[in-house]
């Protein structure tokens, strides 16, 4: 992923700091909600460049090339044009560098199939290729649905915080656990319904990553049997050295207890 600045050149006659800020906000959260923009604290800032007054804001990219009108969906140029009436033009963007610390976006946007997964840990993405575990932007599949797109971001948004809750194991640790473990609740039928509804639009198998840990020794664990059909779901080899069960008929993977790994 890449490190962007883009800049936004003032027009307006009357600077109202606070309207344009706001209407700055609404094109960066569609941005993000369309996958083209990562993480969701963006500095935004006053600038001055080639001698002409504007706004400017440092983003993660997942590619070079996000922020080009054709990644657009209709929401993202809803924004933009609302920013324009407010004398805000979007002006274009310069590439910083590469992130580092971030994970390299996927090559083939659609794989032969793909995963739907998060941690706490991550900053990218939550749909995965099945070929190389590397993330795919949501726009490269989700951009003439908007709302779904949205829909994931904020199913991870919740994912990640149970995640976290439970790493922490001090507040809500038992809550968070079964949220993402379980296979029926709130959370994973949530994200069960959206690797279904990306499946349909994209026409790629789409699995729904469970978590799993606990357990009573490795040898139940090897044993265990899909959740939802009760079938033989076990691999002969992990898949990216995470992944230890994959049924192919309820579109589920998941691993062995980190209990035991």
């Amino acid at each position: 992923m890449y490190l962007i600045e883009t800049f936004f050149k003032l027009t307006a006659l009357e600077n109202d700091i606070s309207e344009q800020s706001r209407l700055l906000n609404v094109v960066i959260d569609q941005w993000r909600y369309n996958g083209q923009i990562i993480g969701r604290e963006i500095p935004l800032y006053l600038v001055e460049e080639k001698a002409q007054q504007g706004f400017a804001m440092r983003v993660i990219c997942p590619e070079q090339d996000s922020l080009l009108p054709q990644h657009n969906n209709v929401e993202v140029d809803d924004a933009l044009e609302k920013a324009q009436k407010c004398g805000l033009i979007f002006e274009g963007f310069q590439i910083m560098g590469d992130d580092l610390n971030s994970d390299q976006t996927a090559s083939n946007t659609h794989p032969e199939w793909q995963i739907l997964y998060t941690t706490h840990l991550q900053s990218c993405s939550p749909l995965h290729s099945g070929e190389d575990f590397s993330p795919i932007p949501l726009y490269k599949q989700l951009k003439n649905q908007p709302h779904l797109s949205q829909d994931v971001i904020k199913w991870q948004e919740n994912w990640q915080a149970c995640d976290q809750l439970q790493m922490n194991g001090v507040i809500l640790e038992q809550q968070a656990l079964e949220e993402i473990t379980d296979h029926q609740s709130r959370l994973a039928k949530h994200g069960r319904y959206l690797a279904q509804e990306i499946e349909k639009i994209s026409h790629i198998p789409t699995y729904y990553y469970l978590y799993r840990v606990g357990g009573k020794s490795l040898e139940n664990e090897q044993h265990r049997h899909c959740p939802e059909c009760g079938g033989n779901w076990a691999l002969s080899e992990p898949i990216f050295e995470i992944f230890h069960f994959k049924c192919d008929q309820c579109r589920l993977i998941s691993n062995i207890s980190w209990n035991f790994l």
